[in-house]
């Protein structure tokens, strides 16, 4: 099948990796405005007269209108040629690739207009490595999966490797976390509930970069992140760092989803969308497509369990 053009539209400066490294995933504070932003595009618009895709010029061929946040790399990221890419964006075009009569356009926006930007109709999908949580299931529709998170314990080279919350703790470990992320949100709930030895949190919207650096030269102790972005960082700056995963007990301490999914509006349109998607994601899986890129982004199978292609989560 002849390869689809993806027409990347710069429509604004993503905030960076830092702000979308885990609260992209999902986080219990950040991203609360979820809810409010939903309801508040609903108020300020009529849902967009054409809330489902829209047909090109010609009239043959029908535009699904993406948004991504534009970060974090290798999730997304723009290119030396100012292309958005990255495993989410390739995962996307495979798919829309599958589906005949259908072509895939993709815009930058702010973390938050993903979300504005579904409910008012703006856009008919949103692909940004984003997990799920009950209040955006309340605004919008999930897809199946299409990547499994893992998550890292990032520490100075030379330091013990941390086994979990409670060992970070007892060491007196300090901690840079931006406010919005999952991260933040567990090791508040940690300190709240273990009082007499609590990690010191350090809020920042230092870029992750500067995040990693600082653990590099002592100013904090460890971070917990999304592994292929650790990765990725590493590969690309050199840090003299270690990562180590998490076990299944202590990532279930950060967050509730391990899986990533594109989001629809919540309407019939986007209904009808998410099974097209679905199915073609299905497809992209069986062919080998979805694995192929795994290995290719993150040196991994990453591809979510068979089980989790059975049923949408809403």
């Amino acid at each position: 099948m002849k390869r689809k053009k993806i027409t990347a539209i710069l429509a604004g400066l993503a905030a960076g990796a830092l702000a979308l490294s885990l609260s992209a995933c999902g986080s219990s504070s950040g991203a609360s405005s979820d809810s409010t932003i939903a309801a508040a595009a609903s108020d300020t618009t009529s849902a967009s007269a054409d809330s489902g895709t829209a047909a090109s010029s010609d009239g043959t061929t029908k535009v699904i209108r993406a948004v991504t946040g534009g970060s974090p790399k290798p999730y997304v990221y723009t290119d030396d040629d100012g292309n958005l890419t990255g495993f989410d964006i390739e995962v996307l075009q495979a798919i829309v690739d599958k589906l005949p009569g259908y072509e895939l356009s993709v815009e930058q926006a702010d973390f938050e207009s993903l979300f504005s930007g579904l409910s008012a109709g703006t856009y008919d999908i949103a692909v940004n490595n984003l997990s799920y949580r009950p209040e955006r299931a309340e605004n919008y529709y999930f897809s199946y999966p299409y990547d499994a998170i893992q998550y890292d314990f990032i520490q100075r080279s030379d330091d013990t490797p941390l086994t979990s919350l409670e060992d970070a703790s007892k060491r007196g470990y300090t901690i840079e976390c931006g406010a919005s992320e999952n991260v933040t949100a567990a090791l508040e709930d940690w300190n709240k509930n273990n009082p007499d030895y609590p990690i010191n949190i350090v809020y920042t919207e230092a870029d992750l970069s500067v995040r990693f650096e600082h653990i590099v030269d002592g100013a904090a102790d460890f971070r917990i992140d999304d592994q292929p972005i650790f990765n990725s960082y590493l590969q690309d700056y050199g840090f003299d760092l270690q990562g180590t995963p998490l076990s299944d007990e202590e990532v279930a301490k950060i967050s509730d989803s391990l899986e990533a999914y594109f989001l629809f509006p919540k309407t019939e349109d986007g209904a009808a969308l998410r099974d097209k998607i679905d199915e073609a994601l299905v497809e992209v899986r069986d062919d080998g497509t979805l694995k192929e890129l795994s290995e290719k982004y993150f040196n991994a199978d990453q591809v979510p369990d068979d089980s989790e292609y059975e049923k949408t989560v809403n």
